[in-house]
């Protein structure tokens, strides 16, 4: 018994009508019953009842039904991860990213940009979180990924591109006391509801400045968050405010405002590749990325 004979008789066990699997199947009828036959001479159990009214289901052919069915779910599902695993594969860059506000407003048409210039580039999105996006890297899963310089001091063997310099902001509703002020102290952060990254989506340098909050601000009430966009989206339902980098935060005047914090920290954002990556077309994409971030 093989994949081919199975979908036959899952199909006939849904249609209940050899012309109706015979139709779908692109089969005769009796190539139909002759593989449901087969099927239940191999087994040595009638799986249906049939006359020439209807045809029904035995009770040992729904318990083969039920698990002929998670068989032939578990192939399909098997083999669309290894297809998309060679797709990726076979993809001439693939890009990895962790999915901020800044990247949701900058890279659709940076990468537009450069497939107008290389229109054969097949290229692929990956989204994870700072860590992982390092080992993907560095395993030769992703050829560059955009992510803050002081994530990858620790990688001597990678070469980074600068895109975009910043400073840390509170980000808060356009409502909120706080949003008419040029500039916030940390102590101002006191009784707020603070929304904080969680760690592993957190470089050092926001990390570090997390840490500072929890420890030496009072009376905080701090939820912790593992996706940038729904960071977003909390603070501008007025569930809480949070900081970030100032060129990952994305303001609106009407909704959301960021507020620079007094916290010096040096901040650079880009994007990065292996040091010994020899490839044209990722060393072409980094440029042009440069030269995209220089224009805004």
């Amino acid at each position: 018994m093989d994949l081919r004979q199975l979908e036959v008789f899952i199909n006939l066990a849904e249609s209940l009508n050899y012309s109706k699997t015979a139709e779908n199947l692109h089969l005769s009828q009796p190539a139909v019953s002759q593989i449901i036959q087969r099927i239940e001479g191999e087994v040595g159990i009638t799986l249906f009842y049939r006359n020439h009214r209807e045809v029904q289901l035995t009770k040992n052919g729904k318990l083969f039904y039920d698990d002929s069915k998670s068989l032939t779910n578990s192939y399909n599902k098997a083999l669309q991860r290894t297809r998309n695993s060679f797709n990726r594969e076979q993809s001439n860059l693939t890009i990895g990213i962790t999915d901020t506000p800044l990247e949701q407003a900058i890279l659709p048409e940076m990468i537009k940009s450069f497939h107008r210039e290389y229109p054969n580039c097949k290229i692929f999105l990956e989204g994870f979180d700072h860590n992982r996006l390092k080992h993907h890297l560095i395993d030769h899963d992703s050829d560059v990924i955009f992510t803050t310089h002081d994530d990858i001091t620790d990688l001597a063997e990678v070469k980074y591109y600068h895109l975009f310099s910043g400073h840390f902001v509170a980000l808060v509703p356009a409502d909120h006391h706080l949003s008419d002020r040029e500039e916030l102290e940390l102590d101002d952060l006191a009784g707020e509801k603070i929304l904080l990254m969680d760690n592993n989506w957190c470089p050092p340098e926001q990390l570090k400045l997390q840490e500072t909050i929890r420890k030496k601000v009072d009376d905080l009430d701090i939820s912790y968050v593992n996706d940038a966009e729904i960071l977003s989206l909390m603070v501008k339902a007025g569930l809480g405010i949070t900081v970030m980098p100032s060129f990952v935060a994305i303001e609106k005047a009407d909704v959301i405002k960021a507020v620079k914090l007094n916290y010096p920290a040096p901040l650079d954002y880009g994007l990065v590749c292996r040091k010994d990556e020899a490839d044209p077309l990722v060393l072409a994409f980094c440029q042009v990325m440069q030269e995209q971030a220089e224009g805004m």
